[in-house]
């Protein structure tokens, strides 16, 4: 075997080369073969090399080799290169995979597959019989056995795996090393196998550069001598020299021949009858194609033609061909065709090299515009000799595209070209969203080819098309078809100078062009609306067909934002909160709204808004009636509100044409014919509720807003009173006349003129004219009267006008009241009227205010009248039937005595009197010095009213206190003017009372005791009893009677 080199330490110490000789040496049979613990043996105390003792290396081992001394150094340079390592092998960890990780998914997977396996399991269920289950053998029984064992099975070969992958595992790292060995082992080979490769292809590539060896000699002595013996000589004579006249000559008869062939003898195509024969060759010119030069070799007519030059005829092309391959291939192959094909092969040959020549040069030119500024927007695809560009593929929808190929036969479109019917050519298809136009409007210059100026033609008929589709499909609705806004499309072959012009309302108009590179809309002039509108139309698939929406509901749009800043400036109110789907605008407003904004006023009822609505059909308002709101929310609304109706205000050209500014001139009528209709929608639903007849009539100044006419009787006026005890409605013929005569701007109310007719006579006075004032005027010749009325807009006027009669009615009845008493009203009006009923001696006012029907009258007295002690009683009587009767009668029959009572007050400085208002017909007179009280009380005697005066609580007959007695006797059996003593008592007059009263105050006054001395101040105890007895008389009456708190 062959030796085995072995180092010890980092220095060579003995190099020992042996043979496999069998058994020479016996220490090598002692050394690797003989050890059996694999240890170097010991010989002569020295380290043993491969089993062989080490001794120095110029001595020879057993007789067998000795190494020269002239390997010493050899020997040392190698012992240096021994100690220097090779790098490290790298070391392979990708594609590993935990133990415990793979053991912990085996564990997992086996528990799902039995919960699996359990579960199904479970549902097969065994049938029962006669109580008791099925034997073991059943189908279902076996099923379920072969289920689990099957299970099991697999289980089980799968840990058998992972026993043995943890066997190998134990030995991991010893593995890991053959791996890192035996991928590098794989690299060393894949670096032979590259290298081998790679000399190989050098091989076969100097193979084109290899060359004959030169024959200098041959070469150097033609290049001095001008000949060489070792050129072959043919014998060929030289020609001679042709002369200029003989050079002519044979041009010109080349010409002559050429011409009679051309002319007599040759069948030409179409396309070579366009030629020119000069300077001894025939060209001839296909136009837009090529030119080609031909000649002849001899006079014989049979003879073929030979290729002599050729140029392209269109650009961008070199002028000529060049020399070289292409050129010599070109030569070849046309004169192989001259001599077998004649003229007619040689046009086909150069006709189908120019068409697909044509076809390199736009497929140049479409990649070039591919990668520069039509990158990323246009696909460019080689299909045989077919040239395909796909344009705006960014865009949505079908693709388009255009072909560019040769066509074999004429198809008559602007693309083709005026050739033989069965002449190739190129051809140009155009597809528009998948789909092959058949009429292409696109002319091809094929003088000076340019794919990217057939692309714009293309993009450009395409704009065009979308423009004049939408121009077709806006002009089909009235907004467009009658123009009242204008809509125009300017054309053109340039992109983008083709552009369509749509007004959207009276001040907004805007531009839409197309982009040509991406396809893209722009809007001009820029604005967030257009903005907008440009994303809408951009994302459209087909905006042909749908761009006409787009656009309308942009002018929606605009429409509503523009009225909606105009109503805000003048003080309305826009309402946000209703937003309906648009099926429910469509359900309420018409199948062409596209949008609707909505306001009002803020006086206005919240249930009636004004709706402006935009659609192509034209721009209406509306008057729109919501729903009660509700805590659930409406989900076509998203919001509390719902639409229930919906009326259109019938307005005119002025303010309803779309091309018409809204000014306040127009909001103004606007509000004034939505105000009267909203106010007749509700006055209709009140009376057809309550089933009262009525009618509308054509007014004569405002046509759209008709007079109401309401025909009432009492029982059915009686359901609109909301007092039991309400007065009886003023009029006889039964019929009231409504008319909507504008709004109040101050209030935004509703203004409404009412005619109506009294049964009563006494409104026809022209004097109560000029008391009631404008409030209401009165007919002076009939019992016809009118009256203005202010109502909330939303709420019924019938309620309103009803009840005004009720006023007004009772409010008449006031007045007839006061011209029965002889009095005059003052300041006349339905919640408040004056009157005085006494001048002497100051005057004597009172103030009568009412509000609703309801509600009691309210009196009020001015300053300084008597009466005012008794008011409280006076608003009693008010509270009565007949009230305000009573109370005049009252005030007049009254006014003597009051005013007595009054002058009794102001002469007693000392409040010596006081007088009590029991009631308004008992009064009572308290005096304290001397104690004294009277009674006075209005009783009926002899059928007529009287005062009845009577005294009662009179101290004692003594002293000064018998005079009194006897004085107030005496009045009592006397008798004057207006009054006349009774038993115990005076009855007086109304005139009369008030002389009583001064007669009595008179007496009381001649017996006031005189100021309080010193021993007045130590009366006795029976003085003390008389005023105690007196103050205890007196707050006996005040408790029996109701105590006042006069003004």
């Amino acid at each position: 075997m062959p030796g085995v080199l072995k180092t010890e330490g980092d220095d060579l110490e003995g190099l020992v080369l042996s043979q496999a000789s069998g058994g020479k040496s016996a220490n090598m049979a002692g050394g690797i073969n003989g050890s059996h613990d694999h240890e170097p043996q010991q010989h002569n105390n020295r380290p043993l090399v491969n089993g062989i003792p080490n001794v120095p290396i110029n001595q020879q081992v057993h007789g067998e080799v000795t190494v020269p001394e002239s390997s010493q150094a050899v020997l040392s340079a190698m012992g240096d290169l021994i100690g220097q390592l090779p790098p490290e092998i790298e070391h392979i960890t990708f594609g590993y995979l935990s133990f415990s990780e793979l053991v912990t998914r085996l564990v997992q997977e086996t528990f799902n597959g039995l919960t699996d396996c359990i579960n199904e399991m479970s549902e097969l269920q065994v049938p029962q019989m006669n109580g008791a289950s099925a034997a073991d053998t059943s189908q279902i029984n076996v099923r379920k056995r072969l289920r689990l064992l099957n299970f099991l099975q697999e289980r089980r070969a799968q840990f058998i795996k992972i026993l043995v992958l943890s066997q190998w595992s134990r030995q991991a790292q010893s593995i890991s090393r053959v791996i890192d060995i035996r991928i590098w082992l794989d690299g060393k080979r894949r670096l032979y196998d590259d290298a081998c490769s790679w000399m190989g292809e050098l091989k076969r590539i100097l193979e084109l550069e290899r060359k004959p060896n030169p024959d200098l000699e041959t070469a150097l002595e033609a290049l001095s001598l001008g000949k060489s013996p070792r050129l072959p000589d043919l014998g060929y004579l030289p020609p001679d020299r042709l002369s200029p006249r003989r050079l002519l000559r044979t041009v010109r008869g080349i010409n002559t021949q050429l011409s009679l062939r051309l002319n007599l003898h040759e069948t030409l195509p179409p396309a070579f009858r366009n030629f020119s024969v000069a300077n001894g060759r025939v060209t001839f010119r296909v136009r837009d194609e090529f030119q080609v030069d031909l000649s002849i070799a001899n006079d014989d007519l049979s003879s073929q033609m030979y290729f002599i030059d050729f140029r392209f005829d269109f650009e961008p092309n070199p002028p000529e061909l060049p020399p070289g391959q292409l050129r010599s291939g070109i030569e070849n192959k046309v004169n192989e065709l001259l001599s077998r094909g004649g003229l007619g092969g040689c046009y086909h040959f150069l006709h189908d090299f120019v068409l697909s020549h044509k076809l390199n040069v736009l497929r140049h030119q479409a990649y070039r515009m591919s990668q520069a500024k039509w990158s990323e927007h246009l696909n460019v695809e080689a299909v045989h000799r077919s040239l395909v560009v796909q344009y705006w593929i960014s865009r949505p929808g079908g693709k388009n595209w255009i072909e560019i190929g040769i066509r074999r036969r004429n198809v008559g479109n602007a693309s083709c070209f005026h050739q033989e019917e069965d002449e190739p050519h190129i051809g140009l298809r155009w597809f528009r969203a998948g789909k092959e136009v058949s009429d292409v409007p696109v002319t091809v210059n094929l003088r000076e080819l340019s794919v990217e100026d057939m692309l714009k033609q293309i993009v450009a008929a395409h704009a065009d098309f979308i423009f004049r589709e939408t121009l077709a499909r806006l002009k089909e609705h009235s907004l467009y078809s009658k123009n009242v806004l204008r809509l125009k499309h300017f054309r053109s072959r340039i992109v983008p100078a083709s552009h369509l012009f749509i007004q959207l309302t009276a001040s907004q108009s805007c531009s839409i062009m197309q982009e040509p590179i991406t396809g893209n809309f722009g809007l001009l002039p820029p604005s967030s609306l257009h903005s907008r509108g440009e994303r809408e139309l951009n994302g459209l698939g087909a905006p042909e067909k749908d761009a006409a929406s787009r656009i309308a509901q942009l002018r929606a749009i605009a429409s509503c934002d523009e009225v909606e800043r105009t109503v805000r400036c003048y003080g309305w109110e826009v309402v946000r909160s209703l937003r309906p789907s648009l099926e429910v605008l469509r359900q309420h407003f018409g199948p062409d709204t596209a949008r609707a904004s909505f306001s009002r006023k803020r006086a206005w009822n919240a249930r009636w808004l004004l709706a402006f609505t935009a659609s192509l059909m034209g721009d209406y308002w509306w008057i729109v009636e919501l729903n009660e709101q509700s805590s659930k929310p409406d989900p076509l609304t998203a919001s509390g509100m719902s639409i229930r109706d919906a009326f259109k205000l019938p307005t005119n050209n002025s303010f309803a044409a779309a091309s018409v500014e809204v000014s306040l001139a127009d909001l103004t009528q606007i509000e004034y014919s939505a105000a009267g209709l909203i106010s007749q929608f509700t006055d209709t639903r009140e009376l057809s509720a309550q089933c009262i007849p009525h009618k509308f009539v054509p007014g004569r100044s405002r046509p759209d807003l008709p007079t109401l006419y309401v025909h009432f009787t009492r029982n059915r006026a009686q359901k609109f009173q909301k007092d039991s005890d309400a007065v009886k409605v003023p009029w006889s013929s039964q019929n009231i006349r409504a008319s909507f005569m504008g709004v109040d701007a101050s209030k935004s109310t509703a203004h409404h003129l009412i005619l109506a007719q009294r049964n009563s006579a006494a409104l026809r006075s022209r004097r109560l004219n000029v008391m009631v004032g404008d409030f209401i005027k009165v007919h002076p010749t009939s019992p016809a009267f009118a009256f203005p009325l202010n109502n909330p807009v939303g709420q019924s006027t019938v309620p309103a006008i009803l009840e005004r009669l009720a006023r007004i009615q009772r409010l008449m009845d006031y007045v007839r009241t006061l011209q029965a008493f002889g009095l005059d009203p003052q300041n006349l009006s339905l919640d408040h009227f004056e009157f005085a009923y006494s001048t002497q001696p100051q005057v004597c006012r009172a103030e009568i205010f009412f509000t609703g029907l309801k509600e009691f009258p309210q009196l009020f007295l001015n300053r300084g009248n008597p009466h005012l002690r008794i008011k409280d009683h006076l608003m009693s009587l008010f509270r009565k039937p007949n009230g305000l009767k009573r109370v005049i009668w009252f005030l007049q029959l009254s006014l003597p005595l009051m005013q007595a009572f009054a002058a009794i007050e102001a002469t007693n400085t000392k409040n010596t009197a006081v007088v009590l208002p029991r009631s308004a017909e008992w009064y009572q007179i308290y005096y304290r010095d001397p104690a004294g009280r009277l009674d006075v009380r209005l009783r009926k005697r002899r059928d007529e009213l009287k005062w009845f005066v009577q005294h009662s609580g009179l101290p004692a007959k003594r002293g000064q206190d018998q005079q009194l007695h006897d004085q107030l006797d005496s009045l009592l059996r006397g008798k004057g003017e207006g009054w006349n003593g009774v038993h115990q008592g005076i009855a007086a007059s109304m005139d009369g009372v008030h002389a009583v009263v001064e007669k009595i105050d008179e007496i009381f006054s001649q017996h006031v005791a005189p100021p309080p001395t010193q021993s007045r101040l130590a009366a006795g105890p029976a003085d003390r009893c008389k005023k105690q007895d007196f103050k205890g008389q007196k707050r006996k009456a005040e408790d029996d009677s109701d105590v006042v708190v006069l003004d």
